[in-house]
Protein backbone atom coordinates (compact mmCIF):
# COMPACT_ATOMS: atom_id res chain seq x y z
CA UNK A 1 0.00 0.00 0.00
CA UNK A 2 1.09 3.97 -0.55
CA UNK A 3 1.83 5.82 2.52
CA UNK A 4 2.66 9.37 3.06
CA UNK A 5 5.07 10.80 5.22
CA UNK A 6 3.45 13.45 7.69
CA UNK A 7 5.56 16.54 5.97
CA UNK A 8 3.90 15.37 2.18
CA UNK A 9 0.36 14.93 3.63
CA UNK A 10 1.20 18.53 5.27
CA UNK A 11 2.13 19.29 1.02
CA UNK A 12 -0.99 17.84 -0.12
CA UNK A 13 -3.88 18.94 1.40
CA UNK A 14 -3.98 22.36 0.38
CA UNK A 15 -3.37 20.93 -3.40
CA UNK A 16 -6.09 18.69 -3.11
CA UNK A 17 -8.19 20.87 -1.16
CA UNK A 18 -7.65 23.91 -4.19
CA UNK A 19 -8.40 21.42 -6.34
CA UNK A 20 -11.44 20.14 -4.91
CA UNK A 21 -12.89 24.23 -4.14
CA UNK A 22 -12.12 24.65 -7.69
CA UNK A 23 -14.19 21.62 -8.89
CA UNK A 24 -17.13 22.09 -6.55
CA UNK A 25 -17.02 25.71 -7.31
CA UNK A 26 -16.97 25.22 -11.52
CA UNK A 27 -20.00 22.59 -10.63
CA UNK A 28 -22.03 24.81 -8.71
CA UNK A 29 -21.06 27.68 -11.39
CA UNK A 30 -22.18 25.51 -14.35
CA UNK A 31 -25.70 24.88 -12.45
CA UNK A 32 -26.01 28.39 -11.63
CA UNK A 33 -25.60 28.99 -15.15
CA UNK A 34 -27.79 26.36 -16.41
CA UNK A 35 -30.71 27.46 -13.94
CA UNK A 36 -30.29 31.02 -15.07
CA UNK A 37 -30.46 30.31 -18.94
CA UNK A 38 -33.35 28.04 -18.36
CA UNK A 39 -35.17 30.75 -16.93
CA UNK A 40 -34.17 33.23 -19.00
CA UNK A 41 -34.90 31.14 -21.82
CA UNK A 42 -38.55 30.23 -20.51
CA UNK A 43 -38.80 34.37 -19.92
CA UNK A 44 -37.79 35.18 -23.27
CA UNK A 45 -40.55 32.86 -24.81
CA UNK A 46 -43.20 33.99 -22.38
CA UNK A 47 -42.07 38.16 -23.25
CA UNK A 48 -42.54 37.05 -27.23
CA UNK A 49 -45.88 35.53 -26.23
CA UNK A 50 -47.09 38.51 -24.80
CA UNK A 51 -45.25 40.90 -26.96
CA UNK A 52 -46.78 39.20 -30.38
CA UNK A 53 -50.15 36.81 -29.76
CA UNK A 54 -51.86 37.15 -26.39
CA UNK A 55 -51.07 41.10 -25.83
CA UNK A 56 -51.71 42.78 -29.01
CA UNK A 57 -54.62 39.94 -29.36
CA UNK A 58 -56.10 40.59 -25.93
CA UNK A 59 -56.27 44.61 -26.96
CA UNK A 60 -57.81 44.55 -30.11
CA UNK A 61 -60.46 41.90 -28.75
CA UNK A 62 -61.24 44.11 -25.97
CA UNK A 63 -61.41 47.36 -28.44
CA UNK A 64 -63.34 45.25 -30.95
CA UNK A 65 -65.97 44.47 -28.05
CA UNK A 66 -65.88 48.35 -26.80
CA UNK A 67 -66.50 49.57 -30.51
CA UNK A 68 -69.31 47.27 -31.37
CA UNK A 69 -70.84 48.27 -28.18
CA UNK A 70 -70.35 51.72 -28.92
CA UNK A 71 -71.29 50.83 -32.88
CA UNK A 72 -74.80 48.81 -31.11
CA UNK A 73 -76.14 51.52 -29.16
CA UNK A 74 -76.05 54.30 -31.49
CA UNK A 75 -76.68 52.81 -34.53
CA UNK A 76 -78.98 49.33 -33.46
CA UNK A 77 -81.56 48.63 -36.50
CA UNK A 78 -85.10 50.15 -35.70
CA UNK A 79 -86.39 46.52 -35.79
CA UNK A 80 -85.32 46.59 -32.19
CA UNK A 81 -84.22 42.57 -32.37
CA UNK A 82 -80.95 41.97 -30.93
CA UNK A 83 -79.02 41.18 -34.03
CA UNK A 84 -78.38 43.48 -36.97
CA UNK A 85 -80.04 40.96 -39.73
CA UNK A 86 -81.32 38.17 -39.40
CA UNK A 87 -84.54 36.04 -39.74
CA UNK A 88 -87.62 37.72 -40.36
CA UNK A 89 -85.97 41.77 -39.83
CA UNK A 90 -86.42 44.51 -41.96
CA UNK A 91 -83.61 46.56 -42.17
CA UNK A 92 -83.77 49.61 -44.08
CA UNK A 93 -81.64 50.64 -47.07
CA UNK A 94 -79.52 53.70 -44.51
CA UNK A 95 -79.32 50.60 -41.63
CA UNK A 96 -77.22 48.76 -44.34
CA UNK A 97 -75.17 51.42 -45.46
CA UNK A 98 -74.21 52.11 -41.96
CA UNK A 99 -73.44 48.21 -41.74
CA UNK A 100 -70.84 48.49 -44.37
CA UNK A 101 -69.43 51.95 -43.55
CA UNK A 102 -68.48 50.31 -40.03
CA UNK A 103 -67.19 47.21 -41.30
CA UNK A 104 -65.41 48.17 -43.93
CA UNK A 105 -63.51 50.77 -42.29
CA UNK A 106 -64.00 49.81 -38.83
CA UNK A 107 -64.31 45.91 -37.89
CA UNK A 108 -62.28 44.79 -41.17
CA UNK A 109 -59.24 46.49 -39.79
CA UNK A 110 -59.57 44.92 -36.54
CA UNK A 111 -60.42 41.81 -38.46
CA UNK A 112 -57.43 41.79 -40.75
CA UNK A 113 -55.18 42.48 -37.74
CA UNK A 114 -56.57 39.42 -35.84
CA UNK A 115 -55.80 37.13 -38.72
CA UNK A 116 -52.26 38.66 -39.08
CA UNK A 117 -51.53 38.16 -35.39
CA UNK A 118 -53.06 34.66 -35.33
CA UNK A 119 -51.46 33.40 -38.56
CA UNK A 120 -48.03 35.36 -37.94
CA UNK A 121 -48.05 33.84 -34.11
CA UNK A 122 -49.34 30.48 -34.26
CA UNK A 123 -45.78 28.92 -32.77
CA UNK A 124 -46.74 30.58 -29.99
CA UNK A 125 -49.64 29.00 -29.01
CA UNK A 126 -49.39 27.32 -25.02
CA UNK A 127 -51.16 24.38 -26.27
CA UNK A 128 -50.30 22.27 -29.11
CA UNK A 129 -53.84 22.60 -30.92
CA UNK A 130 -55.39 25.32 -32.27
CA UNK A 131 -58.30 26.55 -30.32
CA UNK A 132 -61.86 26.40 -31.50
CA UNK A 133 -61.90 30.23 -31.42
CA UNK A 134 -59.03 30.59 -33.38
CA UNK A 135 -60.73 28.50 -36.39
CA UNK A 136 -64.05 30.10 -36.09
CA UNK A 137 -62.41 33.48 -36.31
CA UNK A 138 -59.95 32.92 -39.14
CA UNK A 139 -63.29 30.94 -40.75
CA UNK A 140 -65.33 34.40 -39.94
CA UNK A 141 -62.88 36.28 -41.53
CA UNK A 142 -62.18 34.40 -44.38
CA UNK A 143 -65.87 34.19 -45.53
CA UNK A 144 -65.97 37.94 -44.85
CA UNK A 145 -63.88 38.27 -47.71
CA UNK A 146 -66.51 37.08 -50.11
CA UNK A 147 -69.11 39.92 -48.65
CA UNK A 148 -66.78 42.54 -48.74
CA UNK A 149 -65.40 41.39 -52.44
CA UNK A 150 -69.24 41.44 -53.15
CA UNK A 151 -69.78 45.06 -52.28
CA UNK A 152 -66.62 46.16 -54.44
CA UNK A 153 -68.96 45.40 -57.10
CA UNK A 154 -71.38 47.11 -56.09
CA UNK A 155 -73.43 43.69 -55.04
CA UNK A 156 -75.14 44.50 -51.44
CA UNK A 157 -77.16 41.43 -51.81
CA UNK A 158 -75.44 40.33 -48.27
CA UNK A 159 -74.49 41.96 -45.41
CA UNK A 160 -72.93 38.84 -43.30
CA UNK A 161 -70.43 36.06 -43.24
CA UNK A 162 -72.20 32.56 -43.00
CA UNK A 163 -70.59 32.41 -39.69
CA UNK A 164 -70.67 34.12 -36.97
CA UNK A 165 -67.89 35.87 -34.98
CA UNK A 166 -66.94 34.51 -32.03
CA UNK A 167 -66.63 37.25 -29.89
CA UNK A 168 -67.20 35.21 -26.49
CA UNK A 169 -65.04 32.01 -27.48
CA UNK A 170 -62.42 33.89 -28.20
CA UNK A 171 -62.06 36.07 -25.34
CA UNK A 172 -62.93 33.11 -23.22
CA UNK A 173 -59.49 31.63 -24.55
CA UNK A 174 -57.33 34.84 -25.14
CA UNK A 175 -57.89 36.38 -21.66
CA UNK A 176 -56.82 33.37 -19.57
CA UNK A 177 -53.90 33.18 -21.51
CA UNK A 178 -53.04 36.39 -21.70
CA UNK A 179 -53.40 36.83 -17.54
CA UNK A 180 -51.66 33.20 -16.95
CA UNK A 181 -48.66 34.66 -18.69
CA UNK A 182 -48.46 37.61 -17.31
CA UNK A 183 -48.52 36.23 -14.08
CA UNK A 184 -45.44 33.71 -15.29
CA UNK A 185 -44.02 36.68 -16.47
CA UNK A 186 -43.78 38.97 -13.24
CA UNK A 187 -43.06 35.22 -11.14
CA UNK A 188 -39.89 35.06 -13.57
CA UNK A 189 -38.56 38.64 -13.23
CA UNK A 190 -38.83 38.11 -9.44
CA UNK A 191 -41.75 40.46 -8.63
Amino acid sequence: MFELARDEVIKIVPVASAALIAVLGWVATYFHKWHFDKKASKLDRVNKQLRELYGPLYAILMANNATWEAFWKNYRPSHGKNSYFGNNVNVTDEEKEVWRNWMENVFEPFNAETEKLILKNIDLLESDHIPNSFIGALAHIAAYKAVLSNWQRSDFSNHVSVNEWPSQELLATVKPEYEKLRALQRKLMGA
